[in-house]
């Protein structure tokens, strides 16, 4: 017995030491293939025979230092390059990563545990990158947002531009910037026209309920912008002006410095629209005047353990809303409003590595938002204007919010498993005239997490959320995701998930009381809550240098106790807020992508029902109204002229409802079916120093959508929606200037 165990310890030393002498230290340099150059942020994962798996990340010279027992196999990872897969036997490596070509998936970071692509994503998921808004001439959200699948946009000349996405309107779609809710709503909606794009380096719209991960108003989906943090030169800065035959003209600039480990981007510019109006004998405007100034600067640290990144931005607009001229044998003058809105982030990030599978992630920041309308008496003769003193013809309404978020997540999926768990933590003030008391607030605290198991063919992901409000009771949130994956080539989800949306300060505790209007808000309101299945599949291959991917996906939507402005006593004629209705939606698509060489083409068709309340009263109204979607896109580069192609088309189907009549007859409204084609050209010259870009919007020339639909508080009186100023060219001159 004795005998036995001296042996087997002798032969343990023997395998430790034999052990021992196979680990090696290896340094592996990892280059792009075509340039030649260090590959920064690597990420490198060594496996041995023993199972012990290895994560590290290249430093600024592209090399990864580690030591481990070989033979052992290594998967290569970078954005943008092909993965690579080998065998290591034990000596130094150089290893030439090539860029990924004809890749349809995109990569993903809206509430995922960590950086992924698309395909591999348990949500759906669509990104329109920065070739994408550049190829789109695209200046603001709303206009890279137009032609999309499953979007409509509904623009107001006071408003602004609102959001519907997947038959639900804009205040159940969630705005992010860098992960930071977007704040300032009017009637509901974030003026999509305000958000801009010229220091944007990606958009992903995650289709369906996120209220597990980021709580309130995300029922229909959410919009995460993610700002350009990095360059792949050293020092860069670029200079943009734009002109647009309607009256548009913009011209903005970037610079970013890197220096060591420390990088900052400045951004800033000043966009202008002259107006325009069908009639040009007239005063008053359909679309109206503004100017906009933009500014924003940034600071971030970049370490092999944490990245951080302070940043502040600032925008302001001047719009004018000019009436029409009263005129009398004395004297001529009219009455202009002035609509000033401000803007104001603060937003702090830091990513903490605490190991090689664990992170910290913050997001603090600060939002402001202020809107004043003053309105004049001017002097048509003179040009003077003078501040009208009614309180009823001048508004000032300021909200400012506090946004704190944290989580930790396991980044790798080691043994198949992942997690995150964090807290969010959003409080919200309020300050105007209209608002009770003249000032309110609201407060949420919530604590949210997943759990992500990966197996060979399937990925399972429950999730849930746990809020406490100071004005509402907030309801549990789960969801949960399956991926099953069939092979390389196809896959197929399937999901369930809650939302809700959260009543509104305005909708809680509006009280607008004059001549003309009594409308207050109710303390009492209750959250809105859904109930969202989701099913999709996923087909791509690729054969020789082509791709090709098809998608399918159907959605139901169950809204319970959807907020709504109605008449709450006819006798005094008071208006208010309450929770009336439930809402349906159910939404089918089918998408088809062709990639060869520099030749691209996607194409898409939707079919959106949206819920007939009446149905329950009526039998002769269907329970829902379909509307159809299809939309293309085509884009082609001649490398040897350095010249690309773009083109984009949008048909948008007539959408039907019911509604009843002064006499409680019920009758059939409409908004007619439109098509939007854009297209253009961008010319590379100078080794890539200087481009100019020259095309056409909306060529068919849509202004005015008809449309029997009543309700718009903003809407033309003449049976039509606005759409667009109709068709116009434009010429972009950019310049580029960068240190390698």
């Amino acid at each position: 017995m004795i005998f036995n165990k001296i042996i087997g310890t002798l032969c343990l030393c023997i395998i430790s030491f034999a052990s021992s002498l196979a680990q090696s230290n290896i340094t592996l340099k990892i280059i792009d293939f075509e340039k030649q150059a260090p590959l920064p942020g690597v990420l490198v994962i060594t496996k041995n025979a023993d199972k012990k798996q290895l994560v590290n990340f290249s430093d600024t010279d592209g090399k990864v230092n580690f030591s481990i027992n070989t033979p052992c196999h290594l998967t290569i990872h970078l954005i943008g390059y092909q993965d690579q897969e080998f065998i290591l036997t034990g000596q130094d490596t150089v290893l030439q990563l090539k860029p990924a070509e004809n890749i349809l998936n995109e990569i993903v970071v809206t509430g995922e545990n960590q950086i992924t692509a698309s395909d591999k994503s348990v949500f759906n998921t669509r990104v329109l990158n920065a070739a994408e808004i550049e190829a789109n001439q695209a200046i603001n959200l709303a206009e890279i947002l137009n032609t999309e699948l499953n979007i409509r946009l509904s623009p107001d000349n006071i408003l602004g531009t609102a959001i519907n996405m997947n038959g639900l309107s804009g205040q159940n779609i969630k705005i992010l910037i860098d992960g930071v809710p977007v704040i300032g709503r009017e009637n509901g909606n974030i003026d999509l026209s305000q958000i801009l794009l010229s220091n944007v380096d990606r958009i992903e719209i995650v289709q369906g309920p996120m209220s597990s991960m980021y709580g309130t108003d995300a029922i229909g989906g959410l919009i995460n912008i993610i700002t350009k943090q990095n360059s792949k030169y050293k020092t860069e800065a670029s200079i943009n002006a734009l002109h647009e035959t309607n009256g548009r003209y913009n011209l903005d600039g970037n610079i970013f410095i890197k220096i060591g480990a420390d990088h900052f981007t400045v951004n800033g510019g000043r966009n202008f629209f002259d107006g325009y109006n069908s009639t040009e004998t007239e005063r008053w405007q359909q679309w109206m005047p503004y100017e906009q100034h933009f500014f924003s600067v940034a600071y971030g640290l970049k370490t092999r353990f944490t990245d951080f990144q302070l940043k502040t931005d600032y925008f302001h607009q001047t719009a004018q809303n000019k009436g029409e001229p009263v005129t009398t044998p004395y004297e001529a003058y009219a009455f202009d409003e002035y609509y000033l809105t401000d803007r104001w982030n603060i937003t702090l990030l830091k990513t903490v590595r605490l190991n090689r599978n664990l992170k910290l992630d913050f997001t603090n920041a600060y939002s402001n938002y202020t809107r004043i309308r003053n309105t004049y008496r001017k002097d048509l003769v003179s040009l003077s204007k003078d501040l009208i003193p009614l309180s009823s013809m001048q508004d000032t309404s300021m909200f400012n919010s506090f946004s704190f978020r944290g989580n930790i997540s396991k980044i790798l999926a080691s043994n198949s498993f992942s997690y995150m768990a964090g807290y969010d933590i959003s409080i919200e003030k309020g300050a105007g005239q209209k608002l009770l008391n003249l000032e309110q607030s609201i407060e949420d605290y919530a604590l949210f997490g997943n759990l992500q198991w990966e197996f060979k063919k399937i990925i399972l992901r429950p999730a849930i959320r746990y809020a406490y409000n100071t004005r509402y009771q907030a309801p549990v949130i789960p969801s949960f995701n399956l991926v099953f994956k069939a092979n390389s080539k196809w896959s197929a989800r399937m999901s369930y998930s809650r939302g809700f949306r959260a009543p509104s300060l305005k909708e809680m505790d509006l009280y607008f009381v004059d001549v003309n209007h009594n409308i207050q808000g109710n303390p009492d309101l209750i959250a809105e809550d859904s109930h969202h299945i989701l099913f999709s599949t996923n087909y791509s291959r690729k054969i020789s240098q082509s791709t090709i991917q098809l998608k399918s996906s159907f959605s139901y939507n169950l809204v319970h106790n959807i907020i709504t402005l109605a008449l709450i006593n006819s006798t005094q004629q008071i208006y208010s807020y309450i929770n009336i209705d439930d809402f349906k939606t159910v939404v089918g698509n089918i998408e088809a992508g062709y990639q060869f060489n520099n030749f691209d083409f996607s194409s898409g068709f939707s079919l959106t029902g949206l819920h007939n309340s009446l149905s329950s009263k009526n039998s002769e109204v269907p329970q829902f109204s379909y509307s159809p979607e299809w939309n293309s896109g085509l884009s082609y580069e001649w490398k040897s002229l350095n010249l690309k192609c773009n083109i984009q088309l949008k048909v948008t189907g007539t959408t039907f409802g019911y509604a009843l009549d002064d006499s409680a007859r019920i009758y059939q409204n409409k908004i007619d079916s439109y098509t939007m084609l854009d297209a253009g050209l961008s010319k590379n010259i100078f080794k890539q120093r200087m481009t100019i870009s020259a095309g056409g919007k909306n060529l068919l020339n849509v202004v005015n959508i008809n449309s029997t639909v009543l309700g718009g508080i903003h809407d033309n009186k003449n049976g039509t929606q606005l759409n667009s100023t109709g068709r116009l060219a434009y010429l972009k001159i950019a310049f580029k200037f960068y240190k390698q």
